[in-house]
Formats: C-alpha cells, sequence, structure tokens
C-alpha cells in the first residue's frame, strides 16, 4: 500500500496523472426557465430523475492532454466578435440518456448559435484525446434544455404520459389569439422570443473553471461569474454593442413624430417576461427614459400607444410623464390609470400613409384601408405580430421590438414604401438592416389628424 501511494504522488509530480475531463456549455440565464425546472416535479407529481439550471451542452465531455490554456483559445476564438448567440424555444422531446430517460425542450439555434458550433466542432478534435462520436464533425448535437433526465428507464413511459396529458396552467392566457401551446409550455412564463445567451461556459472535472464574456470577450472566474455585478458590466454592454442605449441627443433637425408602446415603467416582472437584457427595474427605467429624452426633443410629438407603467413598485404615470420630452398623446393601454387627454384610439394620416394607432390590435376596426399600429402583444408573438406584418397591414411598436428607442413616423414610412407584399419583418433592426437607410426621407412629410 504505502509502495502503491508513493508512486500516485511520483506520477502526480511528473505530470503523468489522467487527464481532465471537459465539458462546453451555455448556460441559460432566464428566471422563467430556472422555475420550471425548478416546478416540474411538483406540476407533474414525480421525483424521479435530476435536474439542473437551464444550459445547453455543446462540446463533450471531452479529455484532453493540451494544457487549460489552449482550450480556452479555441473556445474565444470560436466565438469571434459575436455579442451574443441564440436561440428559439421548440417541442417538447423525449431523450434517452445511458442512465435514463430525458424530458427536454428542443432548441433551434440561431445563425449565431449554430456557427460557434461549428466552430467548435471544427476547433476541438484536434485537441482531444477522447470525446463522444456526437462531437466529431460534422456533429450531430440535438439542442435542448433538459428538464428532468436520468429519469429510470421503468418509469419513463409513465411520466411521459402524463406530461402528454398535463392540462395547460390555469394562469395562462393566450396572447392575442395565439395558437395552441403543448400544456407544460403553458407554465413557461416568458415570451416566445428567442432567448439571449451571453456567456460560454468550460467545466472542468465536473465543477465550473471559466466562463467567457461574450459582449465584453473577457474570461471570468468561477466566483466572478456569480457576481450580480459582473453580471450588470455584461447586459450593459451588451445593450451598447447593439444600440439600445443612447448616451447623447439624437435629434432630428425639425419637429419630428414618433410612435412607441409599452415602455412598462416599474414593471420588474416584465424583465423576466419579456426578457428584456436589464439587471433591474431601476436601471430599466433610467435606460428607457434616457433613451427617449435623446431621441425626442422638446418641440417633437410622440404617440404613446399605452401600458406606461405597471407593477406594485411603479410610481404614477403623472410622475414618469414629467420627466419625458416631447408632446405625448395618450392611447390609453389595459394597464394604464386614468391619464388626462388619453384617447382610446386614434386615426392619422401621415403624407399619404393611413394610420390607426391603438394599444390592443384586436380593437382595430376591421377592413381598415391603411396601417394597424400597435402595441400591447410585446415580443409574446412575433411570428405573427412581428415589427410589420405586411399580410395583415400591422405594425407592432412594442418598445421589445424597437430596442428600446421611439422610431419617427418618417423613419417607418419609409420602410412601408419598400416592404413587399406578405413579407415580415421581426424588429426595427432587421427593418435598418435589410433597407440600408436608417432615416429615409418621407416625400410630403405632412402630418393630417
Amino acid at each position: 500500500m504505502r509502495r502503491g501511494g508513493l508512486r500516485a504522488r511520483k506520477s502526480w509530480r511528473v505530470g503523468t496523472r489522467k487527464a481532465a475531463d471537459y465539458l462546453i456549455m451555455a448556460r441559460i440565464r432566464d428566471q422563467a426557465l430556472s422555475s420550471l425546472i425548478t416546478s416540474f416535479p411538483t406540476i407533474l407529481g414525480i421525483s424521479s430523475g435530476e435536474s439542473r439550471e437551464p444550459h445547453i451542452t455543446l462540446f463533450g465531455p471531452f479529455r484532453s492532454l493540451a494544457r487549460g490554456d489552449a482550450i480556452l483559445t479555441r473556445v474565444r476564438d470560436a466565438a469571434s466578435c459575436l455579442n451574443r448567440v441564440s436561440c428559439t424555444i421548440g417541442e417538447l422531446v423525449r431523450l434517452k440518456g445511458v442512465r435514463g430517460g430525458a424530458v427536454a425542450l428542443s432548441l433551434s439555434p440561431g445563425e449565431d448559435l449554430a456557427g460557434f458550433y461549428r466552430q467548435l466542432v471544427a476547433r476541438f478534435p484536434l485537441l482531444t484525446t477522447r470525446c463522444i462520436w456526437i462531437d466529431k464533425a460534422p456533429g450531430h448535437r440535438i439542442f435542448h434544455i433538459s428538464l428532468r433526465f436520468n429519469i429510470p428507464f421503468r418509469e419513463f413511459d409513465l411520466i411521459w404520459k402524463r406530461v402528454t396529458e398535463l392540462p395547460p396552467s390555469p394562469e395562462y392566457e393566450p396572447a392575442g389569439g395565439k395558437g395552441t401551446l403543448p400544456s407544460l409550455q403553458t407554465y413557461l412564463r416568458a415570451c416566445d422570443s428567442p432567448l439571449d445567451i451571453f456567456r460560454i461556459s468550460v467545466i472542468r472535472r465536473g465543477a465550473l473553471w471559466k466562463e467567457f464574456d461574450l459582449p465584453r470577450r473577457v474570461w471570468l472566474s468561477r466566483k466572478e461569474s456569480a457576481d450580480t455585478g459582473e453580471w450588470k458590466k455584461t447586459l450593459r454592454t451588451f445593450r451598447n454593442n447593439e444600440g439600445m442605449e443612447l448616451h447623447g441627443p439624437a435629434h432630428g433637425g425639425s419637429p419630428q413624430q414618433f410612435v412607441i408602446s409599452d415602455l412598462h415603467l416599474g414593471h420588474r416582472n416584465i424583465i423576466q417576461y419579456c426578457r428584456r437584457p436589464f439587471s433591474s427595474s431601476d436601471e430599466m427605467d433610467e435606460v428607457l427614459i434616457r433613451n427617449w429624452n435623446h431621441r425626442i426633443a422638446p418641440s417633437d410629438e410622440v404617440f404613446y400607444l399605452g401600458d406606461l407603467c405597471h407593477g406594485k413598485c411603479a410610481k404614477p404615470a403623472s410622475a414618469y410623464l414629467s420627466r419625458l420630452n416631447g408632446l405625448i398623446q395618450v392611447i390609453s393601454g389595459n394597464h394604464d390609470e386614468e391619464i388626462p387627454g388619453a384617447v382610446p384610439s386614434l386615426r392619422l394620416q401621415y403624407g399619404t400613409t393611413d394610420f390607426f394607432f391603438i394599444h390592443d390590435p384586436v380593437g382595430a376596426p376591421d377592413g381598415f384601408p391603411g396601417w394597424i399600429v400597435h402595441g400591447h402583444l410585446h415580443n409574446n408573438d412575433i411570428v405573427r405580430y412581428p415589427f410589420i406584418n405586411a399580410g395583415t397591414r400591422s405594425i407592432n411598436v412594442s418598445a421589445e421590438l424597437l430596442d428600446y428607442i421611439p422610431v419617427s413616423l418618417q423613419e417607418l414610412c419609409g420602410f412601408l414604401t419598400k416592404v413587399q407584399s406578405g413579407e415580415k419583418i421581426l424588429s426595427l433592426k432587421e427593418a435598418r438592416a435589410r433597407y440600408s437607410s436608417r432615416y429615409p426621407a418621407n416625400p410630403e412629410g405632412i402630418l393630417h389628424r
């Protein structure tokens, strides 16, 4: 025994001990998903299986004799200049593991996540002494988030039957006539917009070792990765990189007309429900008000389409309105208190374009010949209610789709002259990228009520 222990200690000193096992994953910081995973056994009335925080396994587990620095370098290089990677939650799936079955949500990777994954698969097999077949090029990994895994095989069919026969959540309210969801997903209290992932984790010997912050392009230690102050820096850098924060006046040369909806100032839970990239409601309020005042001059006119503030911690609407620039015409939202001068809807002609402003598009008149401009839906159903839906001639100006900055009617009309019949444009950012000109001129620029 003594001689064997001496050999083990000697081999450790000369560096011949067993190589470390690594795993590369994307940890998902999403309160709604975390809550669903935690409550899954209670919802189904089961105790079988295991759970972990929301994450996507990207590569591994694998063993490498290369130094850890080489692994970190390849992760950083694969990330290139990504500000984040994204994916969209899909259908429920059942998966089979080595020690049991899993109930999971399938994921459709965005182009950024798919590209990052391809880069990992291309780079890492050269470093590994052992990796599973799924990580060998070209890669066949099924992107998913496990709700419960290692469920004993003898119990799995019964549990899957419970999942598929589960009644919808009593708190679920379909948004805007949204199509039917699988019942389990009605317990996920969040929008259906893509999940944004800001960090890539490297797990070593079963524990978090390092985490790469995509917006800031820095490696964080395990302690730093859990620090709320570091997360605040991550989200602030992300917003700046995406143009979601204005840091100086961006007013037009003459009085203009703007539109936006659903700021939800003071509403802490909207950060979770709509996956807004803010650390707190106080931070969100300051950014949204600053964005407004940098974009809106005192002489500009703003058509605000409802839900200015909401929640137990929110101040009265008058307190927020007093801090906002411009001549503001409020169209009432379902969460608004009574605001002097607010109207339920407004018809307006801008040049040759006819608009009908209303908070909830369900209340718009049938057969309106122009464009319905609305809020209310946020990013909860962006397939049916994107920024511009030329098929239904509707425009969703909820704050999330405008990157939290009011959009001018001049710019909006410029897009409408170029949009094709039946076309859908998911966000203002996509419209600007597609049509290249940031603020196209309106030929008449005349406003008629």
